[in-house]
């Protein structure tokens, strides 16, 4: 069984979806149990993913609520989720302008995989998960499956950059999902 604890403010309902949701995206990474959690150097790789897990997941949210809300009346507040949801997404673009990701992935790559591989979820990884990984999501739905084969190999996101989307691939192709996401990845970041 996995727990899913969030902190928010007292009726923070966007605000409970919206780190539900990345908390949910690492369950479905396979990193629910005490001694599974992510860490360097590839702990921003998964951060990356679940947190386009989550911004795909208010999007979607936004949109049904509009459509269809739980409570008759309430389309509008369809709305305020995809504000919160832009607003987020702004501050990242912002990111990933600043860090030269916008422009050229490879060298923004190059220029801070050292910082990348120490932190987890830091700046760099918002940017990836705006620009590389949330595109993806809503581009090729089916690559989402891809996020419960990560992490099933002993030393888990413990691995080089490399090593880690082989046996993300690996995992993948074993699990019969969609291997596009770490097939894309090495392509993007000039990963052999």
């Amino acid at each position: 069984m996995a727990w899913i604890i969030v902190d928010i403010g007292e009726r923070a309902w966007i605000q409970l979806a919206y780190q539900f949701g990345h908390e949910l995206g690492h369950v479905m990474a396979n990193t629910w149990l005490p001694h599974a959690g992510p860490k360097p150097p590839c702990q921003w790789l998964e951060e990356s993913m679940v947190e386009a897990f989550s911004l795909r997941g208010l999007g979607r949210l936004a949109e049904s609520w509009k459509k269809d809300p739980p409570f008759g009346g309430d389309n509008g507040y369809g709305d305020k989720i995809a504000e919160y949801r832009q607003n987020i997404l702004e501050r990242y673009s912002k990111l990933a302008s600043d860090q030269g990701l916008n422009d050229n992935p490879v060298s923004w790559f190059a220029k801070h995989r050292s910082e990348m591989e120490v932190l987890g979820l830091n700046p760099f990884a918002q940017a990836a998960s705006a620009f590389i990984f949330l595109p993806e999501y809503e581009g090729v739905p089916e690559c989402i499956e891809a996020i419960g084969a990560l992490n099933r190999w002993p030393r888990r996101t413990g691995v080089p950059i490399g090593e880690y989307l082989s046996q993300w691939e690996a995992s993948c192709v074993e699990l019969q999902a969609s291997t596009h996401l770490p097939k894309r990845l090495k392509e993007i970041l000039h990963i052999a």
